[in-house]
């Protein structure tokens, strides 16, 4: 998902902590485009906002991780698109830290059922609110993000891996 990174982490018992020191990015004001729909901006030495690439779910739904941060410390959203039906959620935010990994959090859980259950965005937002998550945003499949005022495009998917519907 991201480049660039170095974990100095102490050794034996008694060790202080891993310590996370990134690999200083490259800012760019022009993102990367990877596969699968992937995309980052780099926008300083240790700051990257994007989207991991897209993943089908057990019910043919798309998601993505929203990240915003770099390795050491991020920002983390989920984005589950249903292209048949038109709309996307975005439901978050789960802020992760290299200190407190590996941990389980409620998005985890998400995808652990939507990558083995074929679930609807209603039944998806049930089980967000259950994890507790305040943010459930339901928009238009293909709508611009914005993610801590960087804009994220989400069109790629619903565009590159369905074909429209009707003649032309």
């Amino acid at each position: 998902m991201l480049r660039g990174f170095v974990l100095a982490a102490g050794m034996g018992l008694g060790a202080p902590a891993p310590a996370c020191s990134p690999v200083l990015f490259t800012p760019s004001q022009m993102p990367e485009v990877g596969e699968d729909c992937a995309f980052v901006t780099y926008l300083t030495e240790i700051r990257a906002v994007g989207l991991s690439s897209i993943t089908v779910t057990a019910g043919g739904l798309y998601r993505q991780d929203i990240f915003d941060g770099n390795a050491c410390y991020w920002e983390s959203d989920l984005l589950v698109q249903d292209c048949a039906a038109g709309q996307m959620l975005v439901i978050g935010q789960d802020d992760r830290s290299l200190m407190q990994e590996p941990r389980e959090t409620g998005i985890d859980r998400i995808v652990a059922r939507i990558d083995a259950e074929a679930l609807t965005l209603d039944q998806i937002e049930a089980l967000a609110r259950a994890e507790g998550y305040e943010t459930r945003l339901r928009l238009a499949a293909g709508a611009r993000l914005s993610v801590n005022g960087e804009g994220l495009p989400t069109r790629c998917g619903c565009e590159t891996y369905t074909p429209p519907s009707g003649g032309n």
